[in-house]
């Protein structure tokens, strides 16, 4: 089974807003296992609010996101293409409510890391047609804040 991974950067995060970083997007026959996902934030001041980080299935796409291109990780010794789409950095939230349990962190923007490795037995199964995302929303206090955030994948 192929591993792959995206990652980026995120635009400024502004406060008290909802912003999709990552989705991920299986396309029928296909089911993707996330076996790690990761958050960090960049603030520098004291005063910002934590920032909420929710990772999980959701209802519907966001349409406002740019394509990203799945890295494919040779764990296996074979490299090839991924079935599942990747989109990053969305404009606008977009449609969609979680759908069922979302897992959910606050986490301090000032340096704050959340790093989720799953086992076989914890992993999530995102099944053909449906949609993952890690969604960030920021607390009532920001300053110029970004995150990087990534997911692994098996497909």
């Amino acid at each position: 089974m192929p591993n792959f991974l995206v990652a980026t950067t995120t635009a400024t995060l502004v406060a008290s807003t909802a912003y999709t970083a990552l989705e991920l997007r299986p396309p029928a026959g296909v089911a993707a296992k996330i076996v790690k996902w990761w958050v960090d934030f960049n603030s520098a001041t004291s005063t910002d609010k934590p920032v909420l980080v929710q990772a999980g299935k959701f209802s519907a796409a966001v349409t406002t996101a740019t394509a990203a291109n799945p890295t494919p990780l040779s764990f296996i010794g074979s490299d090839t293409t991924a079935s599942t789409a990747a989109s990053v950095l969305t404009t606008a939230e977009g449609a969609g409510t979680a759908s069922g349990q979302v897992e959910s962190h606050y986490v301090l923007p000032q340096g704050g890391m959340y790093v989720a490795w799953e086992t076989d037995d914890t992993a999530l199964w995102v099944a053909p047609g449906t949609f993952y995302r890690i969604r960030l929303t920021p607390g009532s206090a920001l300053t110029t804040t970004t995150a990087n955030v990534g997911a692994v994948w098996i497909e």
